[in-house]
């Protein structure tokens, strides 16, 4: 849930239907929100505690289970290759480095913390999400005031944000969906899970609304849409922001790399260790394609095949 991600997903899916992709935000965190809340209800009142059970319990078909899986996997991977081209795009747009350059750091520092002991790593995870969305916060707070409302892109109302919401919501609700049963064992009834559906609604819309408005201050094609952003308001929020993106980019390379690699090796050490320098390999050349290439490619596929999860968690009766 990282602001970097999330900055690149308001821009390519909302930004550019001016002032009705406000609208596209809205509905599309209250649609994210009904899907947190409908997952909780089903975790508690069937005790799934884990995503392969809230599989097992939406979908019957061994054969439709199987292919999510491959696609959670191939999402996994993807994030992970994002990850990688946005630390080149980074160190590209803020100090001209070749990206092949800082690439080739990244994926070292990856391969060597795989075949280390990384679970530790991946639990600062905890503590460092909502600082960085703490920071976010006050980063969009304090420079609303200094945005420029004429400069909003001005766009005829022809439907399509709705189309983009509805795919933005599908897209976040591969891993939400995943992330939200693990909740059930932490919530008491009815009450809390409306009470986290209603919270989850307010952040994401907040988040949103907050850099499709700092969004407004990009006037030139830059990779990473809110780095020039706090570029422009300089100072503190330059640095905070900037240590926001790079804590965003390794915590996430390392988190979706390696559940990537457990996935498909399973307990198998031996696969583990051929698989992870080939994905590791195949990170350089990929991610010379383009930080916003790959999200502009990659976020609507998963959004569309993200329907398949929310159609049914929808289906399941839970009176």
């Amino acid at each position: 849930m990282q602001d970097l991600h999330h900055g690149q997903e308001i821009y390519s899916f909302f930004y550019s239907f001016g002032k009705w992709g406000i609208f596209g935000i809205i509905i599309s965190s209250i649609f994210l929100g009904i899907i947190v809340y409908k997952t909780l209800i089903i975790s508690k009142k069937y005790n799934l505690n884990n995503y392969n059970q809230i599989l097992d319990k939406i979908i019957k078909s061994t054969i439709i289970k199987k292919i999510i899986k491959i696609i959670i996997n191939i999402f996994l991977i993807s994030s992970f290759y994002i990850m990688i081209a946005a630390f080149s795009a980074y160190f590209y747009q803020e100090y001209n480095i070749n990206k092949i350059i800082s690439s080739i750091f990244l994926v070292l520092l990856c391969y060597i913390i795989f075949n280390k002991n990384v679970e530790k790593i991946i639990q600062i995870n905890t503590i460092l999400i909502p600082v960085i969305i703490i920071i976010f916060i006050i980063f969009g707070i304090n420079n609303i005031n200094k945005i420029d409302n004429v400069n909003i892109i001005q766009q005829k109302n022809n439907f399509l944000w709705i189309i983009s919401g509805i795919i933005y919501t599908s897209y976040n609700s591969i891993t939400l969906i995943g992330l939200t049963g693990i909740m059930n064992k932490y919530l008491k009834d009815k009450k809390s899970c409306i009470n986290v559906a209603i919270l989850t609604s307010i952040i994401i819309m907040a988040l949103g609304i907050i850099i499709y408005l700092l969004l407004i201050n990009v006037d030139k094609q830059v990779e990473i849409p809110m780095l020039y952003v706090a570029n422009k308001f300089g100072g503190i929020y330059k640095i905070l922001y900037s240590i926001t993106i790079l804590i965003a980019i390794f915590t996430t390379a390392i988190s979706e790399g390696y559940t990537f690699l457990e996935n498909v090796s399973g307990n198998n050490t031996k696969k583990y260790k051929i698989i992870n320098p080939i994905m590791c390999t195949l990170a350089v050349p990929i991610s010379l394609l383009g930080f916003a290439n790959l999200v502009n490619i990659i976020y609507p596929i998963f959004g569309i095949i993200g329907m398949l999860q929310i159609i049914s968690i929808l289906k399941v009766k839970t009176m």
